[in-house]
C-alpha cells in the first residue's frame, strides 16, 4: 500500500516509522529538516557542551507512556534521560517582589514563597477530580472568588504563556488541559520534569534514521492535493507528483485545511471541523543574558513567568539542567529583545479551547474516511508531545494494524 504523509514532525515520523516495512510510505516536509516543533540547538557555554531545546522539551515522566516506550524502542533509553527541577516563579510588571516562588533545590531558606502561595495551593487542592474536557477553566475558577492578581498573574499566566494567548482568553480554555500544567506549582516538594539529554530533535532524527522502505523528502512543500480514482495525488511546489492510496496530513490544522481537495470541502467534511482550531504565534529566543528573570538570583526558578500588558511570557532557565546560565525565553510581546542571542525560532501554538476539544472529537469521527487521516497534537489528548505520538500511533493502527513495530508500544 502506498501512503503519503505530509509533515515530518514527530506525528508524521512516528506514523512513517510504524508503517515502515509494511507499507510504501513517502514523507513530504516543507522545511529543510525533520522535527516539526522539536527544534534543538547545540552549543558550548562556559566550557559546558549542551543541547538546548527551542521548542517542546519535556518527556512524559510516566514509565508506561507512549513517549517513554517510543524512546526505548529507538534506542534512547534511560541513559539519555535526566530528571530536573521544574520550579516556577510568577511575577507581574510593576510588582517589586514575585507573587509566587516555587520550591527549588538549594533555594535559600530566607526566600519567601510569595503572597499568592497559600491561595494557589488552596485552589488546586479544592478543585478535586479533573473536570470534563468540555468544562472551561473560567467555570472552575469563578466559584473560588480569588483575588484578581492571583487569578490573572498566576493561574491564568501559566496557560497564557504556554498557549500564546492573552490572559483574558484563558477562561475559555479547557480546564482539564490547564490544570494538567498547573498542578505542582505550589507543592511543598520540588516538582520534577524529564528531559532528553540529546534534545527533543534527536528523537526525530532517530525515527528518520531507522526508516528502511519509507522515503523522506525535505524541502518538498505540498502545493495541492487532488483526488484520484484510487487515492490521492500530491503535487509539491516544484511540480513533483506523488500518487498514494492513503493520505496522512500530519500538519497543523490550518495547513491541513489548505490541502483538502476541493471535492472534500462540502457539508459533513473535515473542512468545517478544521476551521474550529485556532493558533497563535509564539517566538522564542535562546540567549545568555538574564533579561527576563528576577534581579535577585535567589528567586530564579526553572520557569520564570512575567505578566505584562495583558500577556504572560516565560523565561526557561537551563541552569538546573546543565549548570550554565542559558535561557530560552518567549519574546513575542516583550518590550525589548535579549542582548546575547544564540538562536531564535517561531512556532504556532494551538489554543485548547473547549470548542477545540469538541472539534477534536468531531474530527475523530471522520478519521480514515476515503483513506484520509489526520495526525498531530491537535487531534488527541491535551496537545503535548505525548498527544502527537499518540496521534501517529492511532493512524498506523488504522492503516497497518499488523505492523511489527506497533507491538513495541503499549496498547490503549
Amino acid at each position: 500500500m502506498r501512503v503519503g504523509i505530509v509533515g515530518a514532525g514527530i506525528a508524521g515520523l512516528v506514523t512513517a516509522w510504524l508503517l515502515d516495512r509494511t507499507c510504501t510510505a513517502t514523507v513530504l516536509e516543507a522545511r529543510s529538516r525533520v522535527g516539526g516543533n522539536a527544534r534543538s540547538a547545540t552549543g558550548c557555554v562556559d566550557g559546558v557542551a549542551g543541547v538546548f531545546d527551542l521548542g517542546t522539551q519535556e518527556v512524559a515522566a510516566d514509565e508506561s507512556s507512549l513517549h517513554t516506550a517510543l524512546l526505548t524502542a529507538v534506542g534512547l533509553d534511560e541513559r539519555h534521560l535526566a530528571d530536573v527541577p521544574s520550579s516556577h516563579t510568577f511575577s507581574a510588571a510593576g510588582h517589586a517582589f514575585p507573587l509566587l516562588v516555587g520550591n527549588h533545590p538549594d533555594r535559600p531558606v530566607h526566600v519567601g514563597r510569595g503572597p499568592a502561595w497559600e491561595t494557589v495551593r488552596s485552589f488546586l487542592e479544592g478543585v478535586g477530580e479533573p473536570p470534563d474536557w468540555h468544562v472551561p477553566f473560567g467555570a472552575v475558577v469563578e466559584p473560588f472568588s480569588l483575588p484578581p492578581e492571583v487569578r490573572d498573574h498566576v493561574l491564568y499566566a501559566l496557560p497564557a504563556s504556554l498557549f500564546g494567548c492573552p490572559v483574558a482568553d484563558v477562561p475559555a480554555l479547557s480546564a482539564r488541559v490547564v490544570l494538567t500544567d498547573l498542578l505542582g506549582v505550589a507543592d511543598d516538594t520540588v516538582p520534577r520534569a524529564r528531559i532528553l539529554r540529546s534534545g527533543m530533535e534527536s528523537l526525530a532524527w532517530a525515527l528518520a534514521a531507522q526508516l528502511t522502505t519509507a522515503e523522506i523528502r525535505t524541502g518538498a512543500e505540498v502545493d495541492r492535493v487532488e483526488r484520484t480514482d484510487d487515492g490521492y495525488l500530491l503535487i509539491d511546489t516544484t511540480g513533483r507528483r506523488c500518487a498514494v492510496e492513503q493520505l496522512v496530513l500530519a500538519v497543523p490544522a490550518p495547513t491541513a485545511l489548505r490541502l483538502l481537495p476541493p471535492s472534500m470541502t462540502g457539508p459533513g467534511t473535515p473542512l468545517h471541523v478544521l476551521r474550529r482550531f485556532t493558533y497563535r504565534p509564539l517566538r522564542y529566543a535562546l540567549h545568555l543574558d538574564p533579561a527576563y528573570v528576577p534581579h535577585d538570583r535567589s528567586l530564579w526558578s526553572t520557569q520564570n513567568l512575567v505578566s505584562h500588558d495583558g500577556w504572560a511570557e516565560a523565561s526557561y532557565w537551563y541552569g538546573p539542567s546543565y549548570g550554565v546560565d542559558v535561557f530560552k525565553s518567549q519574546i513575542t510581546h516583550r518590550s525589548a529583545p535579549p542582548r546575547r542571542v544564540l538562536a531564535t525560532s517561531t512556532f504556532q501554538a494551538l489554543s485548547p479551547t473547549t470548542d477545540a476539544i469538541g472539534a477534536r472529537q468531531a474530527l475523530a469521527a471522520l478519521q480514515g474516511h476515503d483513506g484520509l487521516h489526520f495526525a498531530g497534537h491537535y487531534t488527541t489528548g491535551p496537545g503535548d508531545q505525548e498527544s502527537a505520538i499518540a496521534s501517529g500511533v492511532d493512524v498506523a493502527r488504522r492503516i497497518a494494524p499488523d505492523s511489527t513495530r506497533l507491538r513495541l508500544l503499549p496498547t490503549p
